[in-house]
């Protein structure tokens, strides 16, 4: 595995409704999604510790989440998480954690009572992430830390952001025009890859790239093409690429602008023909626990 080329192919936001979770499972069944991670705020889990049982070889991480529906703590513990109606406060949580308006504390037991609502449901955690990367700001970061230490979870997702176009590896000349061209994806995409060094200095294991396209030209994850680019220019080492398969849904509609494109996901990952172009080209598909193993972990 170590000299190969492996990837993690990461569904996230399974129990986010019952829609996104018919999608994923349909990418388990397939065999190409070797991880998800699981919201646990939307009360969709559907004893996601007997779907783990099912799927063994199929890790499940947490998908942390600070700005999309309710939360799982009791409010009168969170309430400088939520807005008048009891609910996170969505593109506004960004300024609030720089303002200091969220207490760090309230945070913490937020994720700690996300993390227990997937742990009762007999889910072993794998790894840690969360909903829109809102994890990456400091204060969130810190706190998403501990509690994911309290709860034994052993990995994080990789932030050392690999960008991909429709030929493969973004080369240095056009990321270097990207970048001369979206400065504050310096800054982001710096950060990021400092979140991982952080998280690897507390113990936790990161993959060794974030496949990410979309930036320098119109690749994505929704078309085919993309997923084909990717088999035939895999770096070697363990990669790992996240995505959003689901089928359209009212609770889904109501709470997320990336919706159709989710069904074209799950059109694209559950071709058969994929799943024998990555096997005929020997790319391993690996979930966070081979990841673990392959570090000696």
């Amino acid at each position: 595995m170590a000299n190969g080329r492996n990837l993690v192919i990461n569904a996230d936001g399974y129990g986010f409704t019952p829609g996104v979770n018919e999608g994923i499972l349909r990418t388990f069944e397939a065999g190409i999604v070797t991880s998800t991670s699981c919201t646990p705020n939307f009360g969709h889990l559907n004893k996601a510790g007997e779907v783990q049982r099912q799927f063994p070889e199929v890790s499940f991480g947490i998908h942390f989440n600070l700005n999309v529906g309710k939360p799982c703590a009791p409010l009168e513990k969170v309430s400088s998480l939520v807005g008048a109606e009891g609910r996170f406060f969505g593109p506004a949580l960004g300024s609030k954690l720089i303002k200091g308006e969220v207490k760090v504390e309230e945070i913490e037991i937020e994720l700690a009572a996300q993390a227990a609502v997937l742990a009762d449901q007999g889910v072993k955690i794998s790894h840690w992430d969360g909903h829109q990367n809102k994890h990456l700001w400091p204060v969130y970061f810190e706190a998403a830390s501990r509690v994911a230490k309290k709860f034994g979870i052993p990995g994080v997702r990789s932030h050392r952001r690999q960008l991909f176009s429709n030929s493969g590896p973004v080369q240095k000349p056009v990321l270097l025009s990207y970048y001369l061209r979206n400065p504050k994806r310096i800054i982001t995409h710096l950060g990021g890859r400092f979140r991982t060094a952080q998280a690897e200095r507390k113990g936790f294991v990161a993959a060794d790239r974030l496949i990410t396209p979309g930036y320098a030209d119109d690749s994505h994850k929704s078309l085919g093409s993309f997923w084909y680019t990717l088999a035939d220019t895999l770096p070697p080492g363990i990669s790992e690429v996240y995505c959003h398969p689901g089928f359209p849904d009212d609770l889904l509609r109501s709470n997320s602008q990336y919706v159709d494109q989710r069904e074209d996901e799950v059109r694209v990952l559950i071709d058969p023909r994929l799943m024998d172009h990555y096997k005929n080209l020997k790319i391993n598909l690996v979930s966070f626990w081979d990841l673990y193993k392959a570090r000696g972990r």
